[in-house]
């Protein structure tokens, strides 16, 4: 399925940077820092001498023209942008604990250390929270064309993991028999509704499947979560994780997968239809990731080869008029 969001994503990471809902202020960072304050004294397994300090303790909020703020709003801005939990955590730790008396002035070295590590989780929460809330702003709509595609490789997923529970040394168990059920429940039976699926129905040679609705939305919201995690150019990496976890629970994906609970033949225990569902998003995912670096790279031949034709059309004029000069 061919991705062509770029324009509707750069949309979505100016809305991540400038707009309010993902703007850290500080407002917010006496929030997160009365709330990390909390955890702490609430929590007895740190020693009571802190706990008693840290209970004490009044933050003088920083002034946002300062140092110290204009850092933590850097690599705040910089997480909402890129996700990546590892690179937060290293220009966190380098940044804040080391010079946590800076930030939380009042407080003794250890207490102060403390609440700055604990700052970094709680900013990690509220960005994953952010990113929860942007994504439901999102702009997304399929063409006829692309979700003939997303019905194709939906049918190809839902398939591939029925051939592979049948085939497998434990198919006769419990657990895959349930698991075979589920996704039976999930093609569609309805020769109406099959024809509407014209990709599938014009390519199908009998090894295709043919989806319900309720699994078109599991995969329509899978998609809208892919797309919006591949948003940021250059792109280095997919993460498929974060990908499958927001999918995984998301409420309209929840509600179709329940509707595909229902009509299964057997009774389904909670553990194996999870399973399932991680399994269905997992390898739709990636799928995706494969058709997603093949456009990558077919952009980039497309571009190089532009390139190359306009340098010949520019070495064939230069020895155009070298010629004709020299023929005057």
């Amino acid at each position: 399925m061919t991705c062509k969001h770029k324009d509707e994503l750069e949309d979505k990471e100016t809305e991540c940077i400038e707009g309010e809902q993902c703007k850290f202020t500080a407002d917010l960072l006496a929030k997160m820092v009365d709330e990390v304050k909390q955890r702490i004294v609430n929590n007895k397994v740190f020693s009571k001498t802190i706990r008693e300090e840290l209970g004490a303790y009044s933050f003088t909020n920083l002034a946002e023209e300062s140092t110290e703020f204009v850092e933590l709003q850097k690599i705040y801005q910089q997480l909402m942008k890129k996700k990546n939990q590892e690179q937060f955590y290293a220009k966190f730790y380098s940044t804040v604990p080391l010079n946590s008396c800076r930030y939380f002035t009042g407080l003794s070295r250890n207490s102060a250390t403390l609440l700055s590590t604990k700052l970094a989780d709680v900013m990690l929460a509220y960005s994953k929270e952010k990113a929860v809330i942007t994504v439901r702003n999102f702009k997304f709509e399929l063409t006829e064309k692309e979700m003939a595609g997303l019905q194709y490789i939906g049918g190809y997923v839902l398939h591939k993991l029925h051939n592979k529970n049948i085939k497998s040394n434990l198919s006769d168990s419990n657990a895959t028999q349930q698991a075979v059920a589920l996704l039976k429940a999930s093609k569609e039976a309805n020769q109406a509704m099959q024809d509407y699926q014209k990709l599938t129905t014009t390519l199908n040679r009998g090894g295709l499947w043919s989806i319900t609705k309720p699994a078109q939305t599991i995969f329509t919201r899978t998609e809208k979560y892919f797309r919006y995690f591949t948003t940021d150019y250059p792109l280095t990496r997919i993460d498929i994780n974060e990908i499958r976890e927001k999918s995984a629970c998301d409420s309209e994906v929840l509600t179709a997968f329940n509707c595909m609970k229902a009509v299964s033949e057997l009774k389904l225990e909670d553990k194996i239809a999870k399973d399932v569902l991680q399994s269905i998003i997992h390898l739709y995912i990636r799928v995706r990731c494969f058709s997603f670096a093949k456009d990558v790279i077919q952009k980039y031949k497309l571009q190089t080869k532009q390139v190359k034709e306009k340098a010949l059309r520019k070495q064939i004029s230069r020895a155009s008029n070298s010629s004709e000069l020299r023929n005057d």
